[in-house]
Parts: structure tokens; C-alpha cells; sequence
């Protein structure tokens, strides 16, 4: 195939965006012209090749005549009408990697079929820093060179975390898609707590902010120290002294059910993940 090991990318939206910068950061591995974007407009297409100086079309064969792995980084309400599009192509040379949420690999192959190899890929809002965990599922036998690819893809934003069932996508959906939201919600509740000792609302946001870069390094640190098998509870016991102040504050969410709060709550964003997936898909065949 002549397209081989090129990257097309259709849509030009935040992740899409991310990920490119992300690739065009490493041109040692990927080199601009492995590297193109279909927009739906003649507008768009000219503005994304004045942003990354990469090949643009607003024609989506193009793109599949130019590249062999394709990321689909459209809107779920756009994903019907694209993929009735790329049907009318034979797609059985292209690996097809969605960023979509919701929608499940059976509902893809509705429209274009068994023999497309079709990867679903989750990232979250910190792909634009570079700070992405992106969890990625295929229920084909990725080739160990697609494998790669898709790793590098990725990297690019960020971390990758590959899954052996796609039912884990609901989970990384609930911790990692929606749980940057989670920690920003704490901040804020803690950055309220906090102008009652006098601080400045630029100087609670700085306190907070760097309190949370600590934490996660210190966990981040951990994570390949097999000898201290750390986890996030031995991390309170070490703060969270008998008797000291911060045992204080641990009780208190305790006491008020923050596990069963964390727990209903992460429930709900797959069920609500469920019911748009439905929703979209339910008259697709």
C-alpha cells in the first residue's frame, strides 16, 4: 500500500490538534509528510495547513488514498454522516483509530464492516500539555508494527494504557476522561476553604495548583518502585499521622462517604456515556 505507515487525520479539533503538535514535536520519528488532515470545509483545511504546514484536503478520499492509519477526531454527532462516507471505500488495508466516546466497536462495524481493523483510543483534556493517559482497545490482533504505531501516536500526548476488554474504556472514561474534573472540583472546594485565612484569590490558586503537581509526583515517583508496592493509602498514612491535623481532615471525608460519593458519581458518567452512545447509534445498520 502506498500509504503505508502515513497518518491521516479527519477533523482538526482540540485532540486531533494536540496529537499533531505532539508528532510534529518529534520529527526524528515522524516526519511532516507522513502526516495530513481532512477538514470538512475549504476554510478549515486552509487554516489547519497554516497551523501545522502538513498536506490538507477537504476531500476525505484523499486522505485515505494518502494514509494508512486513520484518527477520526469528529464530533459524535458528525460520526454517522463520516462514516457513511468512508463505507463507500474499501477501508480492509487501513487501521481506523476513533477518539469517540460511547460508541462501541459493534456499532462501527454496523457500517463499514468485519474486515476493517478499528482501534478505539481515549484521551483526555491533557493532551494539549502533553499530559494525556490515553486508554486504547481493538478487538483485532493488532501486527506488533501497528501496535507501535499506535504507541508513538499517542505518546506523542502523553501516557498510554492498553486494555484487554472494551468494557475498561467505561472505566478510563470515568477515571481518567471525566476525573481531571473530579480533581479541579476538590481545588476549587479547597480554594473556597482557603479565603478564610486571608489569601488572595491568585495566591490560592498557586497554593492549590502546586500542592497538586506534589502529590502526583510523589505518586508518579512511585509507580515503578516494586520494593515500597506503594499505593494512594499508604500515602495518607504517611501524612495522616495518629493524632496529627491531617488525620482530622481524613475523617471527616470519611465520615461524610466520600468513597460511595467518588463511587456514585463515576457511575453515573458511564451511564450517561451509555445513553449518548444509544442514542446516536440506535438506528445505525
Amino acid at each position: 500500500m502506498e500509504a503505508d505507515g502515513n497518518i491521516g487525520f479527519i477533523g482538526a479539533g482540540h485532540i486531533n490538534s494536540a496529537i499533531i503538535r505532539g508528532l510534529l514535536n518529534d520529527e526524528d520519528s515522524f516526519n511532516r509528510q507522513r502526516l495530513m488532515i481532512a477538514t470538512r470545509s475549504v476554510e478549515s483545511s486552509l487554516a489547519a495547513a497554516k497551523d501545522f504546514g502538513v498536506y490538507t484536503t477537504n476531500h476525505i478520499e484523499d486522505i485515505l488514498a494518502k494514509a494508512q492509519y486513520i484518527v477520526i477526531g469528529v464530533k459524535p454527532q458528525d460520526m454517522h454522516a463520516l462514516l457513511m462516507q468512508l463505507c463507500q471505500h474499501d477501508l480492509s488495508e487501513h487501521v481506523i483509530i476513533t477518539l469517540a466516546a460511547g460508541i462501541k466497536i459493534e456499532d462501527y462495524r454496523k457500517i463499514l464492516g468485519d474486515e476493517v481493523t478499528i482501534v478505539r483510543a481515549m484521551p483526555n483534556i491533557a493532551a494539549s500539555v502533553q499530559a494525556a493517559l490515553t486508554g486504547i482497545y481493538s478487538d483485532d490482533g493488532l501486527s506488533e508494527h501497528d501496535e507501535n504505531l499506535i504507541e508513538d501516536i499517542f505518546s506523542a500526548i502523553g501516557s498510554t494504557a492498553w486494555l484487554d476488554d472494551e468494557i475498561q474504556l467505561d472505566g478510563i472514561t470515568a477515571l481518567s476522561g471525566s476525573g481531571i474534573a473530579y480533581f479541579y472540583r476538590l481545588m476549587q472546594a479547597m480554594a473556597q476553604a482557603g479565603e478564610q485565612y486571608g489569601f488572595e484569590k491568585q495566591e490560592l490558586y498557586d497554593i492549590i495548583t502546586l500542592t497538586a503537581l506534589g502529590a502526583a509526583t510523589l505518586a508518579v515517583e512511585s509507580i515503578d518502585d516494586v520494593e515500597q508496592n506503594a499505593d494512594f493509602a499508604t500515602f495518607i498514612d504517611q501524612i495522616a499521622v495518629k493524632g496529627g491535623t491531617t488525620e482530622q481532615a481524613i475523617t471527616v471525608f470519611n465520615q461524610q462517604n466520600l468513597d460511595e460519593m467518588v463511587q456514585t458519581a463515576m457511575q453515573k458518567v458511564v451511564g450517561r456515556s451509555h445513553e449518548l452512545g444509544e442514542a446516536l447509534t440506535k438506528d445505525w445498520a
